[in-house]
């Protein structure tokens, strides 16, 4: 009881570190860049997005996904080996761009060394994502506001990887079932659909399989996420 009474003070003073560290950088970064690391790219705006319940943007996303892979990097034991998707692939490949330097670590080598194929989706401003299980030869689908149109798109890409990597794969990924995980914690606003593809990502690749019933008031922890995020996104500042 104590500690749960605790809680709100606790991320009251986590905030206000949180906004006095942010105001620091603005003043030191003049080009308006936190963050960047390859095609991420992370400027003040984003961290506005981030601590005032915006929608999150590929770069949002896939700056999560670089966090995970350093945290993976001091605890691996704890993670299944994968092979991440950026959104930017498809955003790139609709715009008929060079999509290929998102999918070029995609080999059988890699294929043969990894247990998950991780690809967040954009969708008409919703976000969701799709896990391919290797070894299983089926794909997961998490979405925080389940939608039938929303698994079509999901087809759709899994048919524009299989295309773009021919031969790749040892099996014909768009004939594995595209299953979607229930039970899940879901969304009650229509803002954070970014953040619970990001905290699905991270449960998604651990070794432990996840009991979703403890998690059902994830919703109300999305604010803690988001500052979370933000805080170690400004004390990375990769460049």
């Amino acid at each position: 009881m104590r500690f749960t009474c605790a809680l709100p003070a606790l991320y009251l003073r986590f905030t206000c570190a949180l906004h006095a560290l942010y105001l620091g950088l603005t003043c030191a970064f003049l080009d308006d860049v936190i963050f960047q690391s390859g095609n991420i790219l992370i400027n003040r705006g984003d961290i506005d997005d981030i601590l005032t319940n915006q929608y999150f943007s590929d770069n949002h996303v896939d700056s999560f996904a670089f966090l995970l892979s350093e945290k993976i990097k001091i605890i691996p034991k704890e993670f299944q080996k994968y092979l991440y998707i950026s959104p930017l692939y498809r955003l790139y490949k609709g715009y008929k761009h060079d999509y290929q330097m998102f999918i070029q670590h995609i080999t059988p080598d890699s294929i043969r060394e990894s247990k998950l194929i991780v690809q967040p989706i954009c969708f008409q401003s919703h976000w969701v994502l799709i896990v391919g299980k290797l070894k299983e030869k089926v794909w997961k689908l998490y979405d925080s506001l389940p939608n039938p149109e929303h698994k079509a798109i999901c087809t759709e890409v899994i048919k524009q990887i299989h295309e773009d990597k021919a031969g790749v794969f040892p099996s014909d990924i768009t004939t594995w079932k595209l299953q979607t995980v229930r039970g899940i914690p879901t969304q009650s606003n229509e803002y954070d659909c970014g953040i619970f593809v990001c905290k699905y990502m991270e449960r998604a690749i651990l070794k432990k399989k996840t009991d979703w019933a403890s998690l059902k008031e994830w919703q109300k922890y999305m604010p803690k996420f988001r500052a979370e995020l933000g805080y170690a996104l400004c004390l990375t500042t990769k460049m």
